[in-house]
């Protein structure tokens, strides 16, 4: 009985500490959190309803993967119209898939974008019906 109840309160503890650390967001470290002054940036794309064949995405994945996770990108959503996107308000006239993407700041995303490297990189893709980047607010 006595192990039972300090297991309970244990779990409860717990359960409590993660609560407030969840909340607590002063001094916490994450493993993507820009240098002090640096803002997020976000790149939106609405790729072709085309797509490249498959061995020339393997291509542009190869080559450009590495050069987009060196500028700390992460994929923060992505979808198609009709089923995991969602139009809220107005007319939406692409076909094809959206990415929202995170990078680190606006000057790594933007070095990323206009490398030498990604400019060869992305020939292997098909032409996109837009890519913006915006930064973020905070």
């Amino acid at each position: 009985m006595k192990n039972r109840l300090m297991y309970s309160m244990s779990l409860v503890a717990v359960f409590a500490l993660g609560h407030v650390s969840a909340r607590w967001h002063d001094g916490v470290a994450y493993a993507q959190a820009s240098p002090a002054g640096e803002k997020a940036a976000y790149l939106i794309a609405a790729s072709n309803p085309v797509p490249a064949p498959p061995e020339r995405m393997a291509k542009y994945r190869e080559a450009a993967g590495p050069l987009a996770r060196q500028a700390g990108v992460k994929l923060l959503g992505a979808g198609a119209a009709g089923s995991t996107l969602q139009v809220l308000e107005g007319e939406w006239p692409y076909q094809g898939r959206v990415a929202v993407e995170r990078f680190r700041s606006m000057k790594a995303l933007l070095d990323f974008w206009n490398s030498p490297e990604y400019q060869k990189a992305k020939k292997f893709r098909t032409e996109a019906n837009f890519i913006v980047a915006v930064e973020a607010v905070e």
